[in-house]
């Protein structure tokens, strides 16, 4: 089930009726068309933070776990060390390089979902498909109370939506 509607506002009001009526995210595809042309999954969500986060608090428990080597590492260069501050200095740069590589990976995670279909820019800037199954009535009223159908549509391979 495919409609296209001309501002984001009623694309938001069908999403969360299609929410509330009980469809999950993996079964709606939403986009939404970018001033370039081009489009953007708007159900897509970001794993950066999340990741960045988990990456830090790995880092800095590598980091203060690595404290006792490095203190035995650079104490015959540089004399005895202050174990608390190594730690510090340790956890922190440990934090810092397993966030950024953990932001950085999460960046690449996407999600899998139904896929809107290719349309032209006079269907609307903003298109949603459902797969609904045995509730297509449902999901038929929801979808056409503030949209409307394609003007002209490619859709998806069957089993997409």
């Amino acid at each position: 089930m495919v409609a296209a509607f001309d501002n984001q506002d009623d694309a938001d009001e069908a999403l969360l009726r299609l929410r509330l009526a009980g469809f999950r995210d993996r079964q709606i595809g939403y986009t939404g068309r970018l001033h370039n042309g081009h489009t953007t999954d708007m159900l897509e969500r970001g794993h950066t933070f999340a990741v960045a986060v988990l990456g830090s608090v790995i880092g800095a428990a590598v980091g203060i776990a690595l404290t006792p080597l490095l203190n035995r590492v650079l104490s015959p260069l540089n004399g005895p060390h202050d174990l608390f501050g190594l730690g510090v200095t340790a956890g922190v740069c440990g934090a810092m390089l397993f966030g950024f590589f953990g932001g950085w990976i999460g960046m690449g995670m996407h999600r899998r979902g139904t896929e809107a279909p290719v349309t032209d820019r006079e269907d609307g800037p903003f298109v949603m498909a459902v797969s609904a199954g045995d509730a297509r009535p449902r999901a038929w009223e929801i979808l056409h109370q503030h949209g409307h159908d394609l003007h002209s549509a490619q859709i998806p391979a069957p089993g997409a939506i």
